[in-house]
């Protein structure tokens, strides 16, 4: 099984003292670079690298390129390391990933997937070959990467009992894992943190963490040197991501401010948002309220408990993605439940059910499609969800 980043040490980069001959790494942009730089201090002496480190790159290297370079022995060290960053691009392997399910004829011979597993096999003792994927940088929500390579090279790097897998992904949606890296980032720089501030930056700014780190230098420079990073110079320093404005959207609906629901609106607008991605954030977060009201209704409560008090008939009916079932969320971030609670709330089952049903015809009406909710499908995207969210405010 890969090993997240966060149980990366030297004992599993590298158990009883002899390390791996491969490596797979992926994820987040950050997390790989660290994950990288700490396996290259426990593979090769930094004075060893001018000889014994090669770095290629997949968009330009062949397979052949790679194994070549394994084969080589050490200079005046006792181990060579050769670094394949955007490795999934190898010499043919993207288009090898997407004929697996095809039957190969004998005469086409090994695909470049059975090539570079042939060559894994053979590198030798004294080189660690680590192959990283290509960076990600999630925006919130995303759904993070499963693999290094693809299916067959992943296994294959586990079967050999010679090869480790890093996963550097952050997990969707979980605050607390990136508040946490946060955390210790800001330990290394110096930069103190007031109570909730790693969990408040990640929940407005999203869980890129090479960009959550620049806002972080960015708000300890308003602070001024020695003092805590605040929710309010968070506030004062970053601009909230998409679904923080959703959360104002529905607060104003909640109450009938028609004029500041619209304001809202039209600030998303002007920071260059979609009206298409407004909407796809405004549907789960009305889901997620509807379910809320819900549990409410049935005296149940909205923290981590919530998944073991379910009736098992109400858990059937759940969605099994962890985004879309607050159960799941609550499990393991419970950051949210009592602002989730609050707007709850303010509307009954049946007018969350109807918002739904207006969302649906707002979408519909802006691919064309004309339904029975009032919306005219020549209106363009911007006017039907202001149209929307009027209706919505009228509830």
């Amino acid at each position: 099984m890969p090993i997240p980043y966060a149980a990366l040490d030297e004992t599993k980069a590298a158990p009883k003292g002899v390390p791996f001959r491969v490596y797979g790494i992926w994820g987040d942009a950050f997390l790989q670079d660290e994950a990288l730089k700490f396996l290259l201090d426990v593979l090769i002496e930094a004075d060893a690298r001018d000889f014994n480190l090669d770095v290629l790159d997949g968009e330009t290297a062949k397979i052949a390129d790679v194994l070549a370079a394994t084969a080589n022995y050490p200079f005046l060290s006792d181990r060579r390391v050769v670094v394949v960053k955007r490795a999934e691009k190898l010499e043919g392997l993207a288009r090898a990933e997407a004929a697996d399910s095809k039957k190969k004829s004998a005469k086409s011979g090994p695909s470049p997937a059975q090539k570079l597993i042939e060559g894994l096999k053979n590198v030798p003792e004294t080189t660690a070959l680590i192959l990283a994927r290509t960076p990600e940088t999630p925006e919130p929500g995303d759904k993070p990467g499963e693999r290094c390579i693809n299916a067959n090279v992943d296994k294959a790097i586990e079967d050999e009992k010679r090869g480790l897998l890093v996963n550097c992904a952050v997990p969707a949606k979980n605050v607390e894992f990136v508040a946490r890296i946060l955390e210790f980032q800001a330990r290394k720089r110096e930069i103190p943190l007031a109570r909730g501030a790693a969990n408040h930056l990640v929940e407005r700014c999203g869980n890129n963490v090479a960009f959550l780190i620049g806002e972080l230098e960015k708000c300890a420079l308003a602070a001024g040197i020695g003092a805590p990073v605040t929710l309010p110079i968070i506030d004062a320093m970053t601009r909230p991501q998409l679904g923080d404005t959703v959360w104002d959207l529905i607060d104003f609906i909640g109450t009938k401010q028609g004029g500041k629901a619209i304001a809202a609106l039209r600030e998303l607008y002007e920071r260059g948002e979609a009206p298409e991605k407004i909407l796809g954030a405004l549907v789960p977060h009305l889901r997620k309220l509807l379910q809320a009201r819900t549990f409410l209704d049935l005296g149940l409560p909205l923290d981590r408990s919530l998944g073991s008090r379910l009736p098992a008939h109400v858990g059937a009916q759940l969605p099994s993605e962890y985004k879309e079932n607050l159960a799941l969320q609550f499990a393991s971030n419970a950051w949210n439940a009592p602002k989730l609670a609050a707007q709850a709330k303010r509307f009954n089952v049946a007018q969350l059910s109807r918002a739904l049903e207006l969302a649906l015809e707002a979408d519909l009406a802006g691919k064309g499609i004309e339904g029975d909710g009032g919306f005219d499908s020549k209106d363009n995207s911007r006017a039907g969800l202001e149209i929307l969210v009027a209706k919505l405010c009228g509830v």
